[in-house]
């Protein structure tokens, strides 16, 4: 059995934990089931199992996108942009080597994470002064046929930069780690290749762009002004259905026209001042007639306007789940991908737990093993053949109960 969580299942508690840190889309209550069904799955595949087989792929890691253990704010995670993607040649090697550096500044060797093509990071070492450093790139960079976009201030006590290198989304961000001055370069690549998985029957905005790009997630930049953007929603979404105990609406309150405020050492300034765009982020969340769940975030940024779209598909064919394996009947989808699905049934954990226990053991499946209970969860495993499931059942209270079925 594989040591380890399902990438499917990975992808889902991570884009719930950054939903949890924005008091966004998704209840503290499931982001918390999401972590119990995560210990479950290590707890047995690792545990249980005896540990990850010598053939067992590993799992790759990918670069930070802040210098900070905190969530990015969506200004610090959404570089800026202009030309079309799909109109450029594209590039596959790293900025690194071909980053141009002031006097008295070198790349530190240890910092540098660009094995994976599509983005990396590194960090400065650097004798000047944060303010000479901010005047030399704004400076120096469109002469390396850099493109500009714009400077907004960060929690670390200074600025960050956005720029477009190529087909490259760069932020360059000055600021503080306790007394030292840190200087870090991200950037991400966003091909045609990865833009193509967009819903094609979502609409967007003229000029919209994207700037970061996954399998469910999607960042755009459109270059109108928030209250156009707002209302090409309001129409296009006209006979959308909204989302099930969801509530749209603006996000204000919790960041206080500031979002988190500044995090730099005692005594610092910052510079600048914050300049954030005071006015509420818009929130949304509709499932579209092919099934596919769109929650979208709309955020001003002055005379520009940012996305966040994310996608979930709530249709059950989309998991590809083995014969004899179904969905608990008159249960309501919450996420469907290849080799997982998530839902909830109107029924308590011991009565969704005896309906797997005899409807798999009638399609031939053998499980592995009794059920291994924590949490208020119950995790089993079966068995066809070559083919290896894992199901967790979790008591949601009120006889109802949230099922994670992952393929292994």
């Amino acid at each position: 059995m594989y040591c380890g969580i399902p990438h499917s299942m990975m992808d889902m508690i991570q884009g719930g934990a950054m939903m949890k840190k924005q008091d966004r889309h998704i209840g503290n209550k499931f982001i918390f089931l999401l972590s119990i069904i995560a210990i479950l799955a290590v707890t047995v595949a690792c545990g249980l199992g005896g540990g990850k087989s010598a053939n067992s792929p590993t799992e790759p890691t990918t670069p930070s996108a802040s210098s900070s253990d905190e969530s990015p704010s969506i200004e610090e995670t959404i570089p800026v942009t202009g030309e079309a993607l799909q109109d450029q040649a594209g590039s596959t090697g790293g900025i690194s080597d071909s980053f141009p550096l002031p006097e008295g500044t070198t790349i530190n060797a240890d910092s540098i994470n660009e094995d994976d093509p599509d983005r990396g990071w590194f960090k400065l070492d650097s004798t000047a002064e944060l303010s000479g450093l901010i005047d030399f790139y704004q400076s120096n960079l469109p002469d390396q046929g850099w493109t500009y976009r714009y400077t907004d201030a960060n929690y670390l006590g200074g600025v960050t930069q956005y720029w477009k290198y190529i087909d490259k989304y760069v932020s360059v961000q000055f600021g503080y780690d306790q007394d030292e001055e840190v200087v870090r370069v991200d950037y991400v690549r966003v091909g045609p290749e990865t833009v193509v998985r967009f819903p094609a029957n979502f609409p967007l905005p003229e000029n919209a762009e994207f700037t970061r790009a996954g399998d469910t997630s999607w960042n755009l930049y459109i270059d109108q002004d928030y209250a156009a953007v707002n209302s090409f929603y309001a129409k296009a979404s006209s006979g959308w259905s909204k989302c099930s105990g969801f509530i749209s609406g603006a996000m204000e309150g919790e960041c206080g026209g500031d979002c988190g405020g500044p995090n730099f050492p005692q005594g610092v300034t910052p510079m600048p001042a914050p300049t954030r765009d005071a006015r509420p982020w818009k929130d949304y969340c509709w499932v579209l007639p092919d099934k596919n769940q769109v929650e979208l975030t709309i955020a001003p940024h002055g005379d520009a306007t940012l996305l966040v779209v994310d996608v979930t598909s709530l249709n059950a064919s989309d998991a590809d789940l083995p014969e004899g394996i179904q969905v608990y009947p008159g249960a309501t989808i919450q996420s469907s991908a290849p080799g997982m699905i998530m839902f909830q049934a109107n029924a308590s954990l011991e009565k969704v737990k005896a309906f797997y226990k005899d409807s798999l053991t009638k399609a031939g499946w053998t499980s592995n093993g009794e059920p291994y209970s924590a949490g208020g969860a119950t995790l089993m495993n079966w068995q066809k053949g070559n083919q290896i499931v894992m199901i967790t059942i979790s008591d949601m209270g009120g006889g109802a109960s949230v099922v994670a079925i992952m393929l292994q």
